[in-house]
């Protein structure tokens, strides 16, 4: 990764070749080639809360050198844009690569540059472009055997920090504990009725009255009702389908997990409740979360940590719930769009299905 003497160019077009190559060389990529032409090819995904740029580069010697790179930026959305600076969603990322990344074991993309300027603000990341993989898509979810491979690099995201106290040292800048409890509970209850106002003729009946019945109990849940027999650990928290590049094409990674603004220090069942609740469809998901769980509890003993089976089962009844959460959350923070409000519908109506089926509430009154 560069230094950060560099400027923070916050638009797909403001990347010009002398800042390109200067990025690139601090990031031991160019190794004395010079940059000569950036032009922005298109862009990846739907950008509810960030834009993903395809940069194609020219350089003067392009042996051994990318042809592509991937630039993130903030969202266009002025509101979506405002809230992610104002609740921290882009400094999550940058801290992420700066202090994160490299202590995991799950496989990210490579960055090259992480810059974020708190006056502006402003906010860019330069990535590897994960050549010969595609995107999964949260409408389709996953096939079992995408779904052990997520899986796998769970347990590279959680075995390596499992119980590790200076965790709380990430983002030490932001609400901790029971106090960062209460702001969720508290943005969650001020969110569900505009949430059902857009979303809820989308929803079954009982999810919608999940979805309100959550609203009082969810501050306590946040405050950690797994108990203090689970430890934490470094949690992605939006951990799904759109998130994974599974490679398809010969030398491709078989997957690259993106997208690391909501990274936190939490419980693993959040991450693989909801990975699992919104990647299947709710009578194919009751088959296989059992298979899946006992995948993850063996790969997690070979890693070196061992969580005990009837405890991770109820903390996963109880990670059912942040699918919901963050279902609600985001429908009114991100930008809104189509195929983001019908997103966001599967999703609320699978994690509210999962949350009803595994009596999550019930472990919280």
């Amino acid at each position: 990764m560069t230094d950060d003497s560099l400027d923070v160019r916050a638009e797909p077009d403001d990347i010009d070749a002398p800042w390109m190559t200067a990025a690139l060389e601090a990031a031991g990529v160019a190794r004395g080639a010079r940059v000569t032409d950036v032009h922005v090819e298109g862009f990846i995904g739907t950008g509810q809360t960030g834009r993903n740029a395809r940069l194609r580069l020219t350089w003067d010697d392009p042996d051994g050198r990318p042809s592509t790179v991937v630039g993130k930026f903030a969202s266009a959305d002025p509101n979506a844009r405002l809230a992610a600076f104002t609740n921290g969603t882009y400094l999550n990322e940058w801290a992420f690569y700066h202090h994160l990344a490299n202590t995991l074991q799950i496989r990210t993309p490579t960055c090259h540059v992480a810059r974020y300027d708190e006056s502006v603000p402003s906010f860019v990341l330069i990535m590897e472009d994960i050549v010969g993989a595609r995107q999964g898509d949260q409408f389709e979810g996953l096939t079992l055997d995408q779904a052990a491979l997520t899986i796998e690099q769970a347990v590279g995201l959680h075995a390596p920090r499992w119980g590790d106290p200076t965790l709380a040292e990430f983002r030490a800048d932001r609400p901790q504990g029971a106090e960062a409890a209460a702001m969720l509970g508290m943005v969650y209850q001020m969110m569900i009725e505009p949430f059902l106002d857009r979303l809820g003729p989308g929803l079954d009946a009982d999810v919608i009255d999940l979805v309100r019945a959550l609203g009082p109990l969810c501050g306590a849940w946040a405050a950690g009702s797994q108990g203090d027999d689970t430890p934490r650990t470094v949690v992605h928290l939006d951990y799904r389908p759109d998130n994974f590049m599974f490679g398809v094409e010969e030398g491709a990674p078989p997957l690259v997990v993106v997208d690391w603004q909501t990274v936190n220090n939490g419980f693993a069942m959040w991450d693989i409740a909801y990975l699992i609740g919104g990647s299947f469809q709710p009578p194919d998901r009751a088959k296989v979360e059992r298979d899946l769980m006992d995948d993850y509890l063996a790969r997690m003993r070979t890693a070196g940590v061992h969580y005990d089976a009837d405890t991770a089962w109820r903390d996963y009844r109880l990670g059912a719930v942040w699918g919901v959460v963050m279902s609600v959350i985001a429908t009114i923070l991100a930008a809104e769009t189509e195929r983001g409000n019908d997103m966001l519908t599967v999703m609320a109506q699978r994690h509210g299905r999962h949350a009803i089926d595994l009596q999550s509430l019930e472990l919280l009154r």
